[in-house]
Parts: C-alpha cells; sequence; structure tokens
C-alpha cells in the first residue's frame, strides 16, 4: 500500500477533526432536539387522544339522548306497548333510526328476543344476547363499540323502553358507524394524523375510518399496527375508560417510508369490556423537527461543516507546503551530507520545531563542514599513519626533563600493578611518564599516566584532594574529553588509566604547520569549547587548558586531557613557599587572576582556550618573553594585540572573538563556553 503525502496526512488529520466535531455537534444537537420534539409531540397527542375521546363520547351520549327522548315519548309508549302487530314493530324501528339519527335501530321485547330491525324487514326473531341489550332490559341504559360485517366499526346504545308506571317493555337499540368525518375532524384541529380500526374474528385490526395521509400508508400501518398489538399493550390506552391517566402513557415509535413518527394508541371496548377496536394518532418526527427550527439547524451545520473541510483543505495546503517544503530541504541536504557534500543551503527557518531542526541541521552541516576541513588539512600535513601523542614526543628511551631525576622509568614488557602490560612509553610531562599498556583483565588497549611522588607528598591533603578531582572527572564523558578511568598505587607509586588516543597533539601540529588556517581553527575552538562546557557542567575546572593537552585525531576529533589533575600541581594556599620541582601551571596560557594566586572559575579555562586558538591563527601566543617573571609581567600588564593585526588574512569576526576571550577582567570574558561556542556558531568563513 502506497504511503499517503504529508500534505495528505495534515489534510486528512484537519478534515478528521473538523468531521469529528461536526458530527459530535450534529449527534448532540440531534438527541437534544429529537428528546424536545418527542416531548411535545407527546403533549399533542395527548391532546389528541382528549380530544378523540370527547368526540366519541359526545356522539354516543347525543345518540344515547336521542333515543331515550324517543323510547320515553307518550304516543310511541302507547303504541308500542299496545300494538301486536309485527309490521308496526318495523315502522316503530324505521322511525326511530330517521328521528334519533343512527344507521340503523331494533327493537327487543322484553324476553330478549328481536321484534324488527330498521335495515332488515326480514330479520329474524332471534334472541339477541347481547351485554348491552341485557343491560337495557334490566333498566340501564348501556354504551358500547362494535364491529359490522368484519371491518365497521360502530357505536351502540341500548336503551329501556318503559310503560307508564315504569314497567320495561322492551329495548330500544341504536348503531352509528364511525366514519373518515371523526377522523378528519381531529386530525384538522391537531394536525395528526388519525387512524381508527376494528378487529375482525381473528382479532387482526381493519381500517375504519381515517385521515387521508393515514389511507396513503393504509398498508403498513396496519402491518406494524398488528406486529404491535400481539406483541404487547403497553401503549394503549381504553379510551372512553375513566382512567386518565393512561394519557400519560404509550408512547411508542413508528416508521414509514423512510419516516419517523411518534404515536399513541387508545382501545375502543364493547359493553362487555372485550375490544371492538382502537384508534391511532401519530405526528412526524422530521415535521416537527423543522417545526423546531432543528432541520434548518442541521442543515446550516451541515453547510458550515463543508466549508470548514475547505477550509482545512486550504490551512492543511499551507501548513503543508510550511512544514514539506523545509523538510524537503533538510531531507535533500542529509543526502548531500551522507554522500559528502556539505554545501547545501539550509533556509532560516522560524521559531517553530521546524525552524529548530532546521537551525541545528544548518549547524550540522557547518560543523561536518568545518570538520572535512579539518580532516583534509591532517591528511595533507601528515600523510599516512597518523603517531600517537599525549605530551610530547617520546620512545622507550626518552631523555627525562632536567630536575625530574626521581621519576620511576618503566620499561615495555612490564607488567604495573600486576594487571597493567607496558606496551611502550607515549611521553613525558611535568607530573610524571605516559605510557602505552594492556589491561589484562578487560583486553582493552589505554594510556597509564605515573605520578611523580612528590607530587603527593608535597601536602598532607593532596592525596584526598586529589581522590575527589578524580571522582569529578570521571564523570565527564564526551567524545572531546579524554576519558580517566581509575587512581591506583602499586609500591609507593601512584598512577591513572586514561583512555588510548591515537593522534598527534594541537602543540606538535602547530609545530609542524605554523599558523593554522581559519577553516581549522573554528573546528578546534568549537571542540574545545564542548568539552570545556560539558567539564564545567560537572564542577571540574581544567587549570591547564594548553595544546600539550589537546590531541587531533586522524578523523578531525579533537581530544582534551588531564581534567581534575592539574589542581594537583597546584601550589596550596598554606603551604608558604614553592616545593623543589613543583609545576605550578603554563604562565604562557594562564589567566591573569590563576598567575596572582586568586580564586579561579570557569573563565579562567575560557582565557587559556583563547590564548590556545590565538595561538593556533598567529602560530605564536599573545605574549612571549625571555624569562618566566617578565613573561608573567606582560600577561598582567599589557594588552595582547589583535590576531587580525598580526595576521590581516584572519576574519574578523574569529579576531574579535578571540580579543574577547583575552580580556583581563573576567568579568568582561564569555560567562561561559555555551556562551562562547554559541558566537563561534554565528562566525560564518568565506
Amino acid at each position: 500500500m502506497p504511503r499517503l503525502s504529508l500534505t495528505t496526512r495534515i489534510f486528512l488529520s484537519s478534515a478528521g477533526i473538523v468531521v469529528l466535531i461536526m458530527a459530535i455537534i450534529l449527534v448532540v444537537t440531534q438527541r437534544k432536539a429529537q428528546e424536545a420534539a418527542q416531548k411535545s409531540i407527546a403533549l399533542q397527542l395527548n391532546a389528541t387522544t382528549q380530544l378523540v375521546r370527547q368526540l366519541i363520547e359526545s356522539e354516543r351520549s347525543q345518540l344515547a339522548n336521542r333515543a331515550r327522548v324517543f323510547v320515553e315519548s307518550p304516543e310511541y309508549r302507547s303504541s308500542f306497548e299496545t300494538s301486536k302487530d309485527p309490521s308496526q314493530y318495523l315502522d316503530y324501528a324505521q322511525i326511530a333510526e330517521q328521528q334519533i339519527g343512527a344507521q340503523w335501530t331494533q327493537l327487543i321485547g322484553t324476553d330478549g328476543v328481536r321484534l324488527a330491525k330498521s335495515d332488515d324487514p326480514a330479520a329474524a326473531t332471534d334472541t339477541v344476547r347481547s351485554p348491552l341489550v341485557q343491560r337495557a332490559l334490566a333498566k340501564e341504559p348501556a354504551e358500547g363499540f362494535g364491529v359490522a360485517r368484519d371491518s365497521v366499526l360502530i357505536e351502540t346504545v341500548a336503551v329501556p323502553i318503559p310503560n307508564a308506571s315504569g314497567r320495561v317493555l322492551g329495548a330500544l337499540m341504536a348503531v352509528k358507524p364511525v366514519t373518515d368525518s371523526i377522523a378528519r375532524v381531529v386530525g384538522s384541529q391537531t394536525q395528526s394524523t388519525v387512524l381508527f380500526y376494528a378487529l375482525d374474528r381473528r382479532d387482526e385490526p381493519r381500517v375504519a375510518a381515517a385521515t387521508e395521509d393515514a389511507r396513503r400508508s393504509e398498508k403498513a400501518l396496519l402491518a406494524d399496527l398488528s406486529r404491535r398489538l400481539h406483541s404487547d399493550s403497553g401503549g394503549v390506552e381504553q379510551a372512553g375508560s375513566t382512567a386518565d391517566s393512561a394519557s400519560s402513557r404509550g408512547v411508542e415509535q413508528v416508521e414509514l417510508n423512510g419516516e419517523h413518527f411518534v404515536s399513541r394508541r387508545g382501545m375502543l371496548l364493547s359493553a362487555s369490556g372485550n375490544p371492538a377496536g382502537g384508534f391511532l394518532a401519530m405526528r412526524s418526527l422530521e415535521k416537527e423537527l423543522e417545526a423546531t427550527g432543528y432541520t434548518s439547524l442541521r442543515n446550516t451545520l451541515l453547510i458550515a461543516g463543508v466549508a470548514a473541510l475547505l477550509f482545512a483543505l486550504l490551512i492543511s495546503a499551507l501548513i503543508a507546503r510550511q512544514v514539506v517544503r523545509p523538510v524537503t530541504i533538510l531531507a535533500d541536504a542529509t543526502r548531500r551530507a551522507a554522500e559528502g557534500d556539505y554545501q547545501a543551503e539550509i533556509p532560516e527557518g522560524g521559531r517553530d520545531e521546524i525552524g529548530t531542526l532546521a537551525s541545528a541541521f544548518r549547524r550540522l552541516l557547518a560543523d561536518l563542514k568545518d570538520k572535512a576541513a579539518l580532516v583534509d588539512f591532517l591528511s595533507s600535513a601528515a600523510p599516512g599513519a597518523t603517531r600517537t601523542q599525549f605530551v610530547g614526543a617520546g620512545d622507550a628511551t626518552m631523555k627525562l626533563p632536567t630536575g625530574m631525576t626521581n621519576v620511576t622509568m618503566l620499561e615495555p614488557g612490564q607488567t604495573l600493578g600486576n594487571r597493567y602490560d607496558i606496551k611502550s612509553v607515549l611521553g613525558v610531562g611535568g607530573m610524571g611518564m605516559v605510557y602505552k599498556a594492556n589491561d589484562r583483565e578487560l583486553g582493552e588497549v589505554l594510556a597509564i599516566k605515573t605520578l611523580r611522588p612528590e607530587m603527593i607528598s608535597a601536602d598532607s591533603n593532596a592525596l584526598e584532594r586529589f581522590k575527589s578531582e578524580i571522582k569529578l572527572a570521571r564523570r565527564i564523558a564526551h567524545r572531546n574529553v579524554v576519558r580517566t578511568y581509575d587512581l591506583g598505587e602499586t609500591s609507593g607509586l601512584y598512577y591513572l588509566t586514561m583512555e588510548y588516543v591515537e593522534g598527534k597533539s594541537l602543540k606538535d601540529l602547530v609545530k609542524e604547520r605554523g599558523r593554522l588556517p581559519a577553516s581549522v581553527v573554528l573546528p578546534i575552538a568549537k571542540q574545545l569549547c564542548r568539552a570545556l562546557e560539558v567539564a564545567h557542567d560537572e564542577g571540574v575546572i581544567h587549570r591547564d587548558i594548553k595544546p600539550q593537552n589537546m590531541v587531533v585525531q586522524g578523523d578531525g576529533v579533537l581530544k582534551v586531557m588531564d581534567f581534575g589533575i592539574a589542581r594537583l600541581a597546584t601550589r596550596p594556599k598554606d603551604s608558604g613557599h614553592t616545593e623543589a620541582g613543583m609545576v605550578v601551571g603554563t604562565p604562557e596560557y594562564m589567566a591573569p587572576e590563576q598567575l596572582l594566586g586568586d580564586d579561579i572559575d570557569v573563565r579562567a579555562d575560557l582565557y587559556s582556550a583563547g590564548v590556545v586558538l590565538y595561538e593556533c591563527l598567529v602560530g605564536s601566543t599573545p605574549f612571549n618573553a625571555a624569562s618566566p617573571m617578565t613573561l608573567i609581567a606582560k600577561v598582567l600588564e599589557e594588552e595582547p594585540r589583535a590576531p587580525r593585526e598580526v595576521r590581516p588574512d584572519i576574519p574578523a569576526a574569529l579576531s574579535d572573538l578571540v580579543v574577547w576571550t583575552l580580556s583581563k577582567d573576567r568579568d568582561k570574558r564569555p560567562r561561559s563556553a555555551a556562551e562562547l561556542h554559541a558566537r563561534l556558531d554565528e562566525i560564518a568563513l568565506n
């Protein structure tokens, strides 16, 4: 599956957020709107149910009253009581039908036998066992619903026919069908869909009366109604009953032809209390939502959502352009850098993460370019294999400096401390000898520096101070710092184990080539700053920064040595004098406050770093003299010439930076190695 472009992913993310927010808004809004609409519909359906009840009760009441008035008229009572002719009963029934306004009527004798039926002259004289008629013969008027011809829902009333003395002579039953007129009246007054139904012999609903919209969905309505009638009766209200609390129950959901309705059912009972039919009142949920303004709001939200998606597309395109273009440039620059081409132009970025990345990559390319220049310079300066250097050139027969007659010399092949096999002599310094050795236990090559006995014995607290310094130095782990491993002692000889480095001391490099080009000095300066920065962060001040303590490897990496060791060579304040042979430092590279014996801080190392850079650029240190005292006087009193004054080809920015570090007032120097490194990053060489 092909990977999506960053532009597409940004758009999909933006669009996804927009769609998600819009969906949440629509769902919440629709839910709230539907709840409000359903409550409104429930109230309206309550009103519809009440209206149906009122109309039905009113019609039946009118029918019963007219029947009662008719049978209680003296003329009708007298005729009915004295008549024995069946044809007269038929006339009485037909007259009653006309005057009452019924669809048909029938007369029943006191024995329950039908005497006549107004719409059927040939009706058999059967015994009518209807509870409705039985209650009328018992002198109690009765009302109810019934079903005629399996699909006609009828209203029925039965009243007793009394004589003058109140004795029951028979009963008059009147019937009137439920027609569409009732449904239309209810529908027009409540804006509801109304349907009356009758239950046939199989208890299946048949449409008896309905509004026009109900007639159009008659088949679907009957199918849904049949399913609900046979499943439960939770939504049924008994119309005409006295249970008014039923009007607050029974709201149901109905879906017809994709439209959603909220409905309420009511049951219509016969005189015996059995269901004869019922009615259904419905209101469209969509129309109710439209009436409340939700539909318009939803459409507005959808339009806004589409507009937001288009806006998201535009914004994502702009964002992608701002993000993808610099990322593409950085990717191309990375590819070129991997091929050894560091000339890619990285545009200035903003203050966001992309800008930070671009700035970091720009610095990386500059460092790689500087390192490549340094490697090229080293290759041209010393063709072939690099020599191993730490302090100065030497071999197994190296001559010791004057005054170091008490230094223990180890020979190649000797073993130190039953662990380290001496391989060769690497050099000699003011503190002792340096050897290349093999660690038997770890199988690694390392460097060992033996310490002159007087370095430890000159001060009773020197060893403890030295151990403390070594503990700090061991915490420094950086590619530009020679790692200090451990302090050991055997037969009174103290020694340090350190990282073994293949390379050439910076001092020897300057001696061989003279002044170094700015393109070589710049990467050396940056790496020196990194080494000082990590050491100072650990609370370690070197105190003896000089080219002799720096090794440049063949791959252009600068290594700074002897962190934590120089403090041992410093004269204790309470000793009162300098011990014979004690090395107090290298005056050419020492800060004025260090020469005066004042307390020093990290800015002393920065001063020494400035002297090193000066020597690399010019070929000599800022101050030179025939005697140490004259040299110290110059460092304390004279201002150094700017490197650019001595060598006009030195870039002004680099010359000014060196002068900045050589200020006699330490408050006017860089405050930290990080600040000095930041200034170096700003220097661009043509």
